[in-house]
Parts: C-alpha cells; structure tokens; sequence
C-alpha cells in the first residue's frame, strides 16, 4: 500500500488563510456595528427638541436669557412642548420657548434621566388657568421682552386672558374697578406669578 504524502505546511497555509479570512470578516462586522451606532446617535440628537432635552435638568438651575436682555437664575420646574416653568422660593416663571434666547445648563450636574412625558401635554393656557385660581400677581411680558402689563388675571381662555391691572404690591379690589386688558395667548412671551408677603 502506497500512502500519500500531504504536506503539512501546505494544511497550516490553508489554515492560515481561513483564520484570517474569519477575522477580517469579524473586524468588518464590528466595524459595521460601530458606524449604526453612530449613525443612530446622530438621528436621535437631530430629532431631539428642546422640551426633552431640557426637562432632563428638572430641579437643576439654570441661568435662562430672555428676550429684551432678560436674564433669569432658579430652579427647572415641569416643562411642556411650547413653554417651561422657572421657580425660586417667591416667584415662579412660565415661559415660552419662543422668547428665550439661551439657556446655560449647570456645569457640575449631570442631567438625570429622562423623565416621563407626564405634564408635557399640557397646554400653555392651563397653566395661566392654574394662576388665575391662585390670585397671585402677575407682570405679563410680551415676546420681544417688554412689559405687557401686571396685575391680578381675571380670566383665562383658550387663547386670550383678560388681567385687571393695579398697584405693584396690591391686590385688585371689587370696590375699586381698575383697567383691565385682553392679551391674546400668542403675544405672550412668558408670566411671572410673585407671592405677596
């Protein structure tokens, strides 16, 4: 019998090629997974908006600029699609995102997770409601910064309210009728709501 030599350098050459092949092949793949992971990120930073991304820093400060060189330093309240809510001990802001113009997020905090989109749904309007039943004074500032007027809210609708104006530190009195004002919701670039002490 005769038996066939087979060289064994000829099977490690083999071998040589397919480990190499395989890791080529598994480097690809990794390669592969690395770019959908970027590209994945880059798609859910560009779709991101303004309210998710700012209610993650709920209960933080922030330094937020206004329109009309506006600058307001408290603490991150409920935030919603078209407005978010600022507090300090005394005052509380509801502000519309389209009078900001900036807003400096806390250095040394890291943002929490993402809250639920509980209170994200509600409206602008409902909130201006909520203040109406407090009875707080409220100075009403208009989209480009400006002083609309300050008061006590008389009524909140669907896209107006009506303030009775009065004396800063004063509240409205049924025996002295005072002017009163019908600002449409639209024109409003944020409320703020100051405790009488």
């Amino acid at each position: 019998m005769e038996q066939e030599f087979v060289s064994y350098s000829w099977h490690m050459r083999w071998d040589s090629l397919f480990d190499d092949l395989e890791a080529q092949l598994a480097e690809q793949g990794r390669a592969q997974l690395r770019d959908e992971i970027a590209e994945n990120t880059r798609i859910e930073r560009a779709t991101a908006e303004l309210s998710g991304s700012l209610s993650r820093f709920h209960g933080c400060e922030l330094s937020v600029k206004l329109a009309g060189h506006t600058e307001i330093r408290a603490r991150l309240g409920p935030c919603a699609e078209d407005y978010f809510c600022l507090e300090t001990d005394l005052s509380q802001w509801v502000i519309r995102y389209q009078a900001v113009e900036s807003i400096a997020l806390p250095a040394a905090t890291k943002p929490a997770a993402a809250s639920s989109t509980q209170g994200r749904a509600i409206r602008f309007s409902a909130v201006i409601r909520g203040m109406l039943r407090d009875r707080s004074r409220c100075q009403i500032y208009g989209i480009h910064g400006l002083l609309i007027a300050e008061g006590t809210l008389g009524q909140a609708a669907k896209d107006f309210l009506v303030i009775s104006t009065h004396q800063r530190d004063e509240y409205v009195r049924s025996s002295e009728p005072s002017a009163q004002l019908m600002i449409p919701l639209g024109s409003i670039g944020w409320v703020v709501a100051t405790a009488l002490n």
